[in-house]
């Protein structure tokens, strides 16, 4: 005979109402007695019917997570995994679950986005910046459902939305170079199309700036995303008449490719030239040497925008929630120059 929500008030002393408020993660039972019941469930095995929950309070308790992803290698990227991870932590606790669904399957099979919202699969969304329009705005604002960005949307969005601090990032980065006597500072980014990779641009503006040190645009490049873009990007920067000394990358590989040319150039790294990169994977600390690198919490990053959209689920406000999150610097071995190198 299967086990009853009758049984389960009956073994932890409470009433059923009170199983209910703990299987709805009520915030008027306290922990002390919330954590009774669970025992309770535990010890005889129980587990709700999650069918008959959901049409009872007209919720499915499934978050989507909206992936734009073209090839199946892309899945590899540690990014992706880790913002997952941040979310299904904060939301299984809760008891919610976490689909993954990929935006170019659904705009493929001619149903976009609408089968998602219009016929209430799930209970939100959380959808990266790069999806983002104002179709799709305008259709969830209308349905009145809950959606969480990741990334910085342009001016234009009045949206839920969390993110890096981009600049900040810049800003730290390029300010290490300097301080440990790095002074001809180039920057290699994404697209500037995309609004964080001009939030980084700007950070790098900024220190420079701070530090009475004139841009030069020649040392400013954008593209690249793999270990060949960044071998041929150094190499076309150590063929300039006067070649920068220090360099700031926002992706690992083409960091990675970059610290190649330099040595294939018999140049010693910090002394002769000093490389600060973005996110902290692994190839950052097994490299020779390891590259010194602004660490994006992207664990929290997931959370953060977990957060966000049961808070718009549970309590709906005309208020939108918009947070930037900080980064830090982890020094290695490509940037602490102990003093100014002597010509």
């Amino acid at each position: 005979m299967s086990v009853t929500i009758k049984d389960v008030a009956k073994a932890a002393g409470v009433s059923t109402a009170t199983v209910s408020r703990v299987l709805n993660n009520s915030s008027l039972i306290s922990p002390q007695t919330a954590e009774k019941v669970r025992n309770a469930m535990r010890e005889l095995g129980y587990f709700p019917n999650n069918i008959a929950r959901s049409f009872a309070h007209q919720s499915t308790y499934i978050i989507a997570l909206v992936v734009d992803i073209e090839e199946p290698t892309a899945f590899n990227n540690p990014y992706f995994y880790q913002i997952q991870y941040g979310i299904e932590k904060y939301i299984c606790p809760k008891g919610y679950y976490l689909m993954i669904v990929n935006e170019n399957t659904l705009n493929n099979s001619g149903t976009g986005f609408s089968k998602l919202f219009y016929e209430k699969r799930v209970d939100g969304l959380i959808l990266p910046v790069s999806v983002l329009n104002k179709n799709l705005v305008k259709k969830m604002e209308e349905q009145k459902f809950p959606f969480v960005i990741i990334g910085e949307p342009e001016n234009s969005y009045d949206t839920n939305w969390v993110d890096i601090n981009n600049k900040m990032a810049g800003e730290i980065s390029t300010t290490h170079l300097i301080e440990n006597h790095f002074q001809r500072i180039a920057f290699v980014s994404g697209s500037q199309k995309d609004l964080f990779n001009r939030n980084r641009l700007d950070g790098y503006l900024t220190a420079l700036a701070k530090h009475g040190i004139q841009p030069d645009p020649e040392l400013i490049k954008e593209g690249g995303f793999s270990k060949e873009d960044g071998y041929a990007i150094m190499t076309a920067f150590l063929q300039l008449e006067n070649p920068p000394d220090g360099i700031v990358f926002t992706d690992n590989l083409v960091a990675f490719g970059a610290l190649t040319a330099i040595k294939a150039y018999g140049l010693s790294i910090p002394d002769d030239i000093g490389l600060v990169s973005f996110d902290n994977f692994p190839v950052a600390e097994l490299s020779d040497p390891p590259i010194t690198t602004v660490d994006i919490d992207l664990i929290n990053l997931g959370m953060q925008a977990a957060s966000m959209l049961l808070k718009e689920i549970q309590l709906p406000t005309k208020t939108k929630q918009q947070s930037l999150l900080s980064v830090r610097l982890i020094k290695r071995g490509t940037s602490e120059r102990a003093q100014r190198k002597q010509p």
